[in-house]
């Protein structure tokens, strides 16, 4: 077991302390220790945040979606046939006509299935993308050293962040926020001697992590245009210290 008990509030949150004794141990703790049950309460809520990301499911089989799309192309009408007086020598165009009707039927197909491949790919990178967003806020919720900071802000609602100087991030979920207009945004900033410098937009009911974090570092959130400002343009409506 880790000589300071305190460090294992985010582990006991994520359930992820596999040692039995060393679990024993720490719920004894934690019946006797007011700021782990504080943190672990705190844990748990951005833990509960978390959950209520969307999940996005991956695209049809492309199989389906192309047969499915090809149903779709309008057949054209066949020609008329000449009523059959006397024979006449067979002509070549209704080769081509059926010719045509292939390649055209082909190319169609050749687009569906491009366009098909083309999603599949991007969504495939979105969900990359989102399980390794995951796993990093994974890591910084379990981090031995996580600690948290919550406070109320002036735009409604609660922001909380959990930061670990092991992993050098922190974690920043909020609750409550007013809705703001299509033109506006709420943006992270990381503060520090130097100044503030930006960390990203937060996103509605979704939690953000930022790329660094040290220790010496505050964490604000302003109102900005909805592409974000490289500096701050209104005063935070809320600054914490984890």
């Amino acid at each position: 077991m880790t000589d300071d008990p305190h460090a294992l509030s985010g582990a006991y949150a994520l359930d992820a302390i596999d040692d039995a004794e060393e679990m024993r141990q720490f719920e004894s703790h934690l019946a006797g220790c007011e700021t782990c049950t504080t943190e672990l309460r705190e844990f748990r809520a951005t833990s509960a945040r978390l959950g209520m990301a969307a999940a996005e499911s991956p695209p049809p089989a492309l199989r389906d979606r192309v047969l499915a799309d090809i149903r779709h192309i309008r057949q054209l009408p066949a020609p008329r046939q000449p009523a059959p007086t006397s024979p006449a020598p067979e002509s070549s165009h209704p080769r081509r006509w059926r010719r045509a009707v292939a390649a055209a039927v082909a190319a169609a197909a050749c687009l569906v299935t491009a366009a098909s491949v083309t999603e599949a790919v991007r969504e495939h990178q979105r969900m990359e993308r989102a399980d390794a967003t995951s796993r990093a806020i994974a890591s910084v919720l379990s981090a031995p050293d996580a600690h948290s900071a919550m406070g109320r802000t002036k735009a409604g609602g609660t922001v909380t962040v959990v930061a670990s100087a092991t992993r050098g991030r922190a974690v920043v979920a909020s609750s409550g926020l007013r809705t703001l207009p299509a033109s506006n945004a709420y943006q992270l900033w990381l503060i520090d001697r130097k100044g503030p410098r930006p960390a990203g937009l937060l996103p509605h009911n979704r939690p953000i992590i930022t790329e660094t974090w040290h220790p010496s570092e505050k964490l604000a959130i302003t109102i900005e245009p909805a592409s974000g400002s490289p500096r701050p343009t209104t005063p935070p409506v809320v600054l914490l210290k984890p």
